[in-house]
């Protein structure tokens, strides 16, 4: 057995061939390592970003529109997960974006009516074959008068959407004594 160790040491060009191979496997025992750490970091990139659209899109997390101060309730559940309709003394806002000033919607509800139609029909491209809940949340400043926000309710069935969700800051009192 030492003979053969002797004959494969011996030659000059035996040892480069085992250099060379222990230089190949080294190599690649660090592209391993390499490739494990990239993949770890991938992993948790893509935990981060699901993590980031879950909470992003939770309904607790909900954002009151600028210029609504919602009423208070002493009973409240929590909202679906549904497009909100805020209404304010200065304008109407659907999904966080202007549909147009309150009393000009009021008597023209074209612009209305066509943003929820659209919301409506992107709903059923992306959900085929099931049927339209017609879930809304309403958002409405407590200084707009009963009659407005009635009024506005009034609309919505006509886009399909008839299941009106209010929201209101749980835990208030409603003013009785």
């Amino acid at each position: 057995m030492q003979l053969q160790i002797q004959r494969l040491a011996g030659s000059g060009f035996n040892r480069h061939l085992i250099a060379r191979n222990y230089q190949k496997r080294k190599f690649k025992r660090m592209i391993v390592a390499g490739l494990m750490l990239t993949s770890m970091v991938d992993m948790f990139s893509l935990l981060v970003i699901f993590l980031l659209q879950t909470f992003s899109s939770s309904p607790e997390l909900a954002v009151v529109a600028k210029g609504v101060t919602l009423p208070a309730a002493r009973s409240s559940r929590e909202l679906k997960d549904a497009p909100v309709l805020a209404l304010s003394n200065e304008g109407v806002y659907l999904d966080q974006k202007f549909v147009g000033v309150t009393q000009e919607l009021l008597e023209n509800p074209a612009p209305l009516m066509s943003r929820l139609e659209e919301l409506r029909t992107l709903w059923m491209k992306t959900h085929p074959g099931q049927s339209f809940p017609g879930e809304i949340s309403l958002q409405a400043d407590q200084s707009l008068s009963s009659a407005t926000v009635s009024r506005f309710m009034g609309m919505l069935p006509g886009q399909s959407f008839g299941s009106i969700q209010l929201a209101v800051i749980a835990g208030g009192s409603t003013g009785g004594s």
